[in-house]
Parts: C-alpha cells; sequence; structure tokens
C-alpha cells in the first residue's frame, strides 16, 4: 500500500523501498496513484480489486467492476456483476446483489455514500450466482428481495446443487471458498409483472424469460427511460450460454430495442444505449450462423472453436468464456437437429424379432 504524507512517498510493505522516502509533488502523486489503480474513479484495493461508481440519471447508480476474477465465493461464478441502485426521497431499491456478500458490502457502503435511507427492495434479474450471492447483506436491511417465479426455483435447486459439491470429496475447497456465504433466495416472487412505485418513482419489474434463462427479468424505470438489462446484455463482454435459447434470446433483444429507453445497464461492462444493445444482439445471430455452418458440414465442436478464433474476432473481456459459448452454442444446435429417418422395411420382410416369434 502506497503512503502519501504531504508531499512525501513510501511503501513500507516494499523491502526495497522500505524506510526510503522521496519528494513528489501533489500532481505527480496523483499520477502515480491513477496509474496504480488503472481508473483514476476506481478503488484501488488488492483484496477488493477495482471497480467505480457512476450515476448515469439523477439519483440513479452503477457499480461497474472491472473484469476481476476472485479467488473467494463460487468458482463457477467467480467473475463479478455489475450492480445498480435507485435513490429516491423514500428509500433505495437494489438492482442485483453480486457474486459474494464481500463485494455487496462494498455496493452498502457505495449506497450509505449516498444516503442514509432504507433499502427498501432488492431485485435479481435472474437466478445466477454471480448476481445473487450478495443477497443476504440486505437480510439485516429488511430488504424484500424480489425475483421472477422461475428464477426463485432455479436459487432453490442451486442451493441444493451447492450442499451437494461441498460434500463431495474435493468438497473443503469449495468449503474454503464459501465460508461465511449464504445463498438467500427472494422473499417475494411474481410471474409476469411486478409494478413499485418508490419516492414517485416508477420502477416495473418485467419478466422476459426463455432466452438467457427461465427466470429472467428485466427493471425498467419509464420515467428515466432506462432499463437494467440483467445478463440479458453484456457490453464487451463474452456472455455465458449455458442452457439458454438463442434464438428466443435474440427475439427478446429485439423487444427490448423497441422499448422507449435510451440507457441499458448491461450484467457485465459499461452502460449502453440501443447501439449497444443491437451489436451484442447480432454477435448472437453471427455467432449462430457461424457455428450452424460449420456443424452442417459435419465439424465437431473442436473443429469449430478452432476455426472461429472468436477472442480474435471480438477482443472483449471474458476471454476465458468464448470457447464454452461456441460449445454452448454447437450442443444447442445437435438437440435441435432433427433425428435421422428411419430407414423403411421392404414390403413383405419381416423383422428377426418377427421371424423369431414366427417360428414358434
Amino acid at each position: 500500500m502506497w503512503i502519501f504524507e504531504g508531499g512525501r512517498e513510501s511503501n513500507p510493505q516494499a523491502p526495497g523501498l522500505r524506510g526510503a522516502s522521496c519528494r513528489l509533488s501533489s500532481a505527480v502523486c496523483l499520477l502515480l496513484l491513477s496509474a496504480l489503480c488503472v481508473q483514476p474513479p476506481a478503488y484501488c484495493s488488492p483484496a477488493r480489486g477495482l471497480y467505480e461508481i457512476r450515476e448515469i440519471k439523477p439519483g440513479i447508480y452503477v457499480l461497474v467492476p472491472e473484469d476481476v476474477v476472485d479467488t473467494d465465493g463460487d468458482p463457477q461464478f467467480s467473475r463479478r456483476a455489475n450492480a445498480g441502485f435507485i435513490v429516491t426521497p423514500e428509500g433505495t431499491a437494489v438492482v442485483n446483489t453480486m457474486n459474494t456478500p464481500f463485494r455487496a458490502r462494498d455496493l452498502l457502503y457505495e449506497i450509505r455514500r449516498v444516503t442514509d435511507l432504507p433499502v427498501r427492495y432488492v431485485i435479481d434479474t435472474d437466478s445466477h450466482a454471480d448476481i445473487v450471492l450478495g443477497n443476504e447483506v440486505f437480510v439485516a436491511e429488511k430488504s424484500a428481495i424480489i425475483a421472477t417465479t422461475p428464477a426463485a426455483a432455479e436459487m432453490r435447486d442451486y442451493a441444493a446443487d451447492l450442499a451437494r459439491r461441498l460434500a463431495q470429496e474435493e468438497g473443503w475447497r469449495l468449503q474454503s471458498r464459501m465460508r461465511g456465504i449464504h445463498p438467500t433466495p427472494p422473499t417475494q416472487t411474481f410471474d409476469t409483472e411486478m409494478r413499485l412505485k418508490l419516492g414517485g418513482e416508477e420502477i416495473r419489474v418485467v419478466r422476459l424469460s426463455g432466452g438467457h434463462s427461465a427466470g429472467d427479468a428485466v427493471v425498467y424505470l419509464p420515467r428515466q427511460k432506462l432499463v437494467f438489462a440483467g445478463h440479458l446484455f453484456e457490453s464487451g463482454f463474452f456472455p455465458r450460454l449455458d442452457s439458454s435459447n438463442v434464438h428466443r434470446w435474440i427475439e427478446i433483444l429485439k423487444e427490448l430495442e423497441s422499448w422507449d429507453v435510451e440507457v441499458y445497464v448491461p450484467a457485465r461492462g459499461p452502460v449502453g444505449g440501443k447501439k449497444e444493445v443491437a451489436e451484442f444482439r447480432q454477435f448472437l445471430a453471427w455467432l449462430w450462423n457461424e457455428v450452424a455452418t460449420r456443424a452442417a458440414q459435419g465439424k465437431t465442436a473442436s473443429d469449430v472453436k478452432r476455426e472461429l478464433k472468436l477472442t480474435e474476432t471480438y477482443r472483449w473481456s471474458a476471454r476465458d468464456l468464448a470457447p464454452r459459448a461456441v460449445e454452448e452454442v454447437y450442443q444447442q444446435i445437435m438437440r435441435e437437429k432433427p433425428a435421422p429417418p428411419v430407414p423403411a422395411v421392404p414390403t413383405g420382410s419381416v423383422t428377426g424379432a418377427t421371424s423369431a416369434g414366427s417360428s414358434n
């Protein structure tokens, strides 16, 4: 950790600099700190990684993490997602709580820097652990935790699967990562749409499921012309396509583009507009077509991954998810591929079973 004391700078933790100091102007110190933290608005902490808070509309804030892979929490969901909060005169609504309660406490800290009013609502846009494992932090705030009915069911399935994984032979490794983390399900669910009124702000939580997952929802603020799109929109990040329906996902994105919205908040990456949502939709369509063409030629998933060179075509973050995205699309195409027709039995012939039966 670098310590600045009236123009003097030292690093007591660095053996080569222990006890050393130099006189620097405040401007030089700020430049050095900016270089270390990558982005001046972000927080520089080896334990927490980097993130920045942006006020994208009056009273509407988004916490945008760097592409950091955490060493605590579920290793299957070790990459942090964006989170947001809506501040009104009657309280705050939170959208997604990130991948661990430790990250959620960062979020709550940032909320408390803006307002002391209670957190009335926490809204989970789907069931994935990278956006819901911080829910438990808001239990002490007495917040209502909201999700779709399918998402709530998926969270229960996740908790059961997590217990199974923890009980396995190598579960002690997972136990060390999950120590102090308690999956917390929603306290309120809905099937189609839920409308909330908070301090004069209308908040519509709309279910748009069947694309990315069965429990997807978006948070729509009509007056602000803003949508928190969750995992339905990834901005400059390769998406997870596990058990997704790419065709339905594309249709949902077309619907979102048709709404009276100016600002779309993704699950990861910078806030965007209709242009960025369209680019992500076009990526999904392109990926499907490229994989389908090669699958029709009889190529294997390994062949397709090698030929596409996805990380060279799209220089996005979360590069480790790119091969997995190709694999998931390939498997979906194989599932949709019609089974080969059963050869017709020539007239007058009999099967082996029939022939054996007739001899009795």
